[in-house]
């Protein structure tokens, strides 16, 4: 295993990079305010002519992330597009090339703010579980849990029909309001545990995103990954 090389900032690495893939929760802001320095460091790289791209997990279309990114203090100036997993789910979706035909039935599980990855997509909805073929899993529907205890229910009903998941961000955990919670990430790994056989998961740490953002054929020497997940911007980032 190589060393890890511990920096101060990037301020020691900048000069190495020409594009900056930058994580969105944990990194620059909590959900309810960017975190102290960000603005600063993003205005610098800008500055410099650097290319900052934010490449979030999170289960939204790109247009919401920006949004997102502006109520908490990160203008547009700042970076030159942002990536999500949950607009790498809606492209995919509605080009129908998954696993779920358009037109199918699906059963959406999720917090309300994401509920606009619905919008547009050629297939039709269902409240009820027993009428869906398929799930998309966005997160936990209510509050901020910290565990995936009262979702085991939900999760063994989908197993009686062996019901396909879609997850739209891998996560296992997310930092909202200063509070650790589960992530979608979370829900599907548990119901993978508890026998589901078919889960897919759009985000880091795939491939498909990361071309997404920077495309296939990019010198990878000259790009760097910001993020606080081992298991999707790290490992996405050396993959």
């Amino acid at each position: 295993m190589k060393p890890i090389n511990h920096v101060s900032g990037l301020e020691a690495l900048h000069s190495r990079y020409d594009t900056f893939l930058v994580d969105a929760w944990g990194v620059l802001h909590d959900g309810t305010g960017c975190y102290p320095g960000v603005k600063h460091c993003l205005e610098q790289l800008v500055g410099l002519g650097k290319r900052l791209i934010i490449l979030s997990n999170a289960a939204r279309r790109q247009d919401a992330i920006c949004e997102e990114l502006e109520r908490v203090g990160i203008t547009d100036n700042l970076y030159q597009r942002v990536v999500s997993s949950g607009e790498l789910t809606w492209q995919v979706l509605s080009a129908g090339v998954s696993k779920i035909q358009p037109g199918e039935m699906g059963y959406y599980l999720g917090p309300e703010r994401n509920r606009s990855i619905l919008d547009g997509l050629d297939y039709r909805w269902t409240e009820f579980l027993e009428d869906a073929s398929f799930v998309l899993n966005t997160g936990a529907p209510t509050g901020n849990p910290q565990n995936t205890n009262l979702l085991v229910p939900l999760l063994e009903k989908m197993l009686v029909r062996q019901l396909p998941m879609i997850c739209a961000n891998p996560d296992q955990a997310a930092v909202r309001g200063g509070e650790l919670g589960i992530s979608a990430g979370a829900i599907a790994r548990l119901y993978q545990s508890l026998g589901g056989e078919t889960v897919i998961y759009y985000g880091k740490p795939g491939a498909e995103i990361f071309e997404m953002a920077v495309g296939k054929s990019v010198d990878k020497s000259g790009v760097l990954m910001v993020g606080d997940g081992f298991e999707t911007d790290i490992a996405g980032a050396v993959g």
